[in-house]
């Protein structure tokens, strides 16, 4: 029986869907959303954010945003696949997943990885307008790259502070989650704002279509670059390692991980300063309670399916490690996957590193599990089995 959901329900402050769709349809000049498969936990978010996260006036704006920049993506992508059919036929093999936890280390290692000439990842500008990759020298001609650059200047000279916890910039390689929210499966919504019934929605959901979608966007990103091996990065994964696998049989996994007490407390500050006061229930109490619940379920998950399958296919990588020696943790990676390291590849893996101690991007961040009204005893329960 197919399921009839209402698209001119109106929610407050954010419109209903077939205004959120009318809108990023205007703003792509597209029609085509290419099925209803994101109808569903579309409907489930707004219900969620009408209901539980008490969203603020700019809460409102942005979560309005947030959804119709996902749907214009989604316009995009089916535009893209329409305009370059041989996108089908571009191969995937063997691509890197990094799924640590958040605040493990993933942002630096994933940068230093996808430095090396024979790999790629999503730049945030495709992230957010998939389409086969330009040569570099041309993206200042390209609108959606220029939107997108503008976009993060502006945030790196308004946002110092949440810069120096996680630098964004519209060409650096990013986290892929920009790609999942396509099919409204993204754990994104729920670390900026208090939605738990989304959350329990994601949590009974099979990921491997979503999956499948992604692998056609990576294939239309890539469509100019069939030879370079991908290597993507978003904590997230850690919830869908079967579905990746249905997916991606050959894929390789690099886990770090970080004493959780550190990592929990990271991720608590880096949800409130990301979260933009967005929610007003989603205060610290409620950012340390849903996250650690979520990041430990994300790590059992984990720890579950890894055991289903080959350990050839990963690594682990310890965050103390990685800080003390990055060119020779990613040594390591290429030793464990048998992967070639290049004299080209050292070069530009060193140059990512020296360019990541730039100033302005060395991190600056305070937190404790305390402020959050987490205790560190609470976090070794949840957190047991690692």
């Amino acid at each position: 029986m197919t399921v009839q959901y209402d698209t001119q329900r109106q929610y407050d402050g954010v419109g209903s869907i077939e205004v959120l769709q009318r809108i990023a349809r205007e703003r792509t000049g597209l029609d085509d959303f290419g099925g209803d498969d994101y109808i569903e936990g579309l409907t489930v978010l707004l219900d969620a954010f009408e209901r539980e996260a008490d969203l603020t006036p700019d809460g409102k704006v942005l979560a309005e945003k947030m959804i119709t920049g996902a749907l214009a993506g989604r316009l995009i992508s089916e535009a893209g696949f329409a305009r370059h059919p041989e996108h089908a036929d571009v191969p995937i093999e063997r691509p890197i997943f990094m799924c640590g936890l958040t605040r493990t280390g993933t942002t630096a290692l994933h940068r230093l990885l996808s430095a090396d000439p024979g790999h790629q990842g999503v730049e945030m500008w495709l992230a957010e307008a998939p389409q086969p990759r330009p040569a570099r020298e041309t993206w200042s001609e390209n609108d959606d790259f220029l939107r997108s650059d503008a976009f993060y200047r502006a945030r790196q000279a308004n946002e110092a502070d949440l810069m120096k916890v996680h630098f964004l910039g519209a060409e650096e390689v990013e986290e892929c989650w920009r790609l999942l929210q396509q099919t409204m499966r993204s754990t994104a919504f729920e670390t900026v704002a208090y939605v738990p019934s989304y959350t329990r929605w994601l949590e009974e959901q099979d990921w491997t279509d979503t999956y499948a979608r992604y692998r056609r966007n990576l294939q239309l990103i890539g469509v100019n670059d069939r030879d370079r091996r991908w290597v993507l990065k978003s904590p997230s994964h850690v919830f869908a390692i079967d579905e990746i696998m249905k997916v991606f049989p050959d894929a390789l996994f690099v886990r770090t991980f970080r004493d959780p007490h550190t990592s929990m407390a990271s991720t608590f500050s880096l949800a409130e300063q990301g979260g933009h006061d967005m929610s007003k229930a989603f205060d610290r109490t409620a950012i340390g309670r849903t996250q650690l619940d979520l990041w430990a379920r994300g790590n059992a998950n984990f720890q579950d399916a890894r055991a289903r399958y080959s350990p050839e296919q990963f690594i682990d990588v310890d965050y103390r490690d990685f800080v003390a020696d990055p060119i020779g943790t990613v040594e390591k990676v290429y030793d464990r996957f048998a992967l070639p390291f290049s004299d080209a590849a050292r070069r530009a893996v060193g140059g990512a590193h020296e360019a990541s101690l730039a100033d302005h991007r060395r991190p600056s961040h305070t937190y404790s599990l305390e402020d959050f009204g987490i205790t560190a005893a609470e976090v070794d329960a949840k957190f047991a089995t690692t």
